[in-house]
């Protein structure tokens, strides 16, 4: 008996305990537009909005709004650490490239 119920709050406890040893693992998620700055270097005053796009590729966000502005947006977070966010704004006017925009090189939340 004194077996029995020493087997059985050993095997509670390795049960009850490895939920928290071990980490599940967490996958790489990388959402938006990937942003080089040698993309945004390629980017001229004057560009129109299509040759903009070839570049940069199609903004994931669009605001209706701003129809002015495009948003490029990049996030990256490895496995469980900090969120690495990239973001370039560019204002056209007339159809043309006016402003490139970068908020800040990269925040980390």
């Amino acid at each position: 008996m004194k077996k029995t119920a020493s087997f059985t709050i050993i095997f509670l406890i390795l049960i009850l305990s490895s939920c928290s040893l071990f980490r599940v693992h967490k996958l790489d998620v990388e959402q938006g537009n990937i942003i080089t700055q040698e993309n945004i270097n390629q980017l001229q005053r004057g560009m129109t909005e299509s040759q903009v796009k070839t570049i940069m590729g199609d903004p994931i966000l669009i605001n209706v709004f701003t129809p002015k502005r495009l948003n490029y947006i990049y996030t990256y977070q490895k496995g469980y650490e900090k969120m690495m966010i990239k973001r370039v704004v560019l204002i056209f006017d007339d159809g043309r490239l006016q402003e490139v925009i970068q908020p800040s090189s990269a925040a980390i939340l």
